[in-house]
């Protein structure tokens, strides 16, 4: 149930609130919150939230928290800032076990702070919108809507200042001028449709292995390995192979042994492809010791028995 660390301002900021929390000051602020008060509303929720988090900020009582998301929205609906700027810390990064729904509601919440002119709310998205898996359009699009909200934020400091955000307002580290001129060089300088492609290769990649099916991987792997595909990536066929490998399926250990030998650039390259041809031997695939063979000459004769013996107390683990 832990949120991640970025959050941590917004917990910072529940621990030292003062909120009333005796039986009695909670139940009127509740009376006034069923009657539609804004501001108890909002208190009411603050209060909640510290309670969620007064043992452990990174580790919250999920149902107090979800009482406390129930007073912000309420407040929220009626345009209440403070209540939707909360709102968005907790839909940003919410709890493992947070409904599902959460997550689904910052976007839209943040676009809103942003037309009000909140600057927390305008580096988020333009943090977001710099990660092509999170484009609804083309990835140029959103390069241009991430490039345009961090120059807004530079563009509101006074001349001179360095500091973008103190320490605390976002993360435990202020956030300077440089930082963001740099990010902003970065996106400037990707290439959209390389970003498009890697994106849709790591969705597909996720996919497959949440299916469960290690044949499927080594399928991929074959799909990514081969020069004349139109969506050839070793690296990829690597991540495919080795996965599948290391839940102890032979073929993909041959395969995963077989790419980085053909791709070796360094005796490093020529170790881990010992380590899963033998894997694959062991396992009794056909053509693995062939494969074994070639490989160990690549490397120090004399280094070969202590290899031996490290390969075959890794491979003892492979599965678990």
């Amino acid at each position: 149930m832990k949120r991640f660390i970025a959050g941590f301002s917004v917990l910072f900021l529940w621990a030292g609130a003062t909120w009333a929390t005796g039986s009695e000051d909670k139940l009127a602020l509740l009376e006034a919150a069923v009657e539609g008060d804004t501001t108890a509303q909002y208190t009411l929720a603050e209060t909640y939230a510290e309670e969620a988090g007064i043992h452990d900020l990174f580790d919250q009582d999920i149902e107090l928290l979800k009482k406390a998301v129930h007073w912000y929205e309420k407040a929220a609906e009626k345009g209440h800032t403070p209540s939707q700027k909360a709102l968005a810390s907790i839909y940003l990064f919410p709890l493992d076990d947070a409904p599902p729904e959460w997550s689904t509601k910052w976007l839209p919440l943040a676009k809103k702070l942003v037309d009000k002119g909140d600057r927390k709310a305008q580096y988020d998205l333009a943090r977001y919108y710099s990660f092509p898996h999170n484009c609804d359009t083309r990835f140029r699009q959103c390069l241009n809507r991430a490039i345009g909200l961090y120059g807004g934020l530079l563009k509101d400091l006074p001349p001179g200042q360095a500091t973008v955000f103190r320490a605390f307002e976002i993360s435990p580290r202020k956030i300077t001028r440089q930082e963001i001129e740099t990010e902003i060089a970065r996106l400037k300088a990707m290439d959209p449709e390389a970003q498009e492609k890697q994106s849709a290769m790591d969705s597909l990649l996720y996919s497959t292995r949440k299916s469960g099916s290690l044949q499927a991987l080594v399928g991929l792997g074959d799909r990514w390995a081969a020069p004349d595909s139109a969506g050839a990536s070793i690296s990829m066929a690597k991540k495919a192979y080795e996965y599948a490998a290391e839940k102890n399926h032979p073929e993909a250990q041959m395969k995963y042994a077989g790419i980085l030998y053909q791709h070796a650039k360094g005796i490093g390259d020529y170790q881990n492809a010992y380590l899963w041809a033998m894997a694959a031997t062991m396992n009794g695939y056909p053509s693995a010791p062939e494969l074994l063979a070639k490989i160990t000459q690549k490397l120090p004769e004399e280094d070969l028995p202590a290899m031996e013996a490290e390969a075959k107390r890794a491979i003892n683990t492979l599965g678990e």
